[in-house]
C-alpha cells in the first residue's frame, strides 16, 4: 500500500490564503470605504509607486467581471508587523 502523498513530500509550495477586504476591514475595525481608500494598493490599477505603508491587493476576478480585490496573507502579516501588530504563528 504506498504511502499518502503530501504537498510537502512532492515539493508543491504552500497554498497562499486571500483575505477580502471586507475580512480586514472587520479584523482592524475601519470602515471598508476608508480601507478602500487609505489603506490599499490596488496592483494594476493605483496609480504612483506602490508605498509599503500600503496593502498590496490583487484582483482575482476574470477580466469582464466586477473586481475582486483580495490581499495575500503574508502581505497582511508584513504590513501589519509594519504597523506595529504583532502576529503569532499558531
Amino acid at each position: 500500500m504506498p504511502a499518502r502523498l503530501s504537498r510537502e513530500s512532492v515539493g508543491l509550495p504552500e497554498r497562499p490564503f486571500l483575505y477580502t477586504l471586507d475580512q480586514i476591514s472587520a479584523m482592524i475595525e475601519v470602515p471598508i470605504k476608508t480601507l478602500k481608500i487609505s489603506y490599499i494598493y490596488h496592483e494594476g490599477r493605483s496609480t504612483g509607486m506602490y508605498s509599503t505603508d500600503l496593502l498590496r491587493a490583487n484582483n482575482i476576478a476574470p477580466r469582464d467581471d466586477k473586481p475582486d480585490w483580495r490581499v495575500e496573507e503574508r502581505e497582511l502579516i508584513r504590513w501589519m508587523r509594519r504597523k506595529g501588530f504583532r502576529a503569532y504563528a499558531g
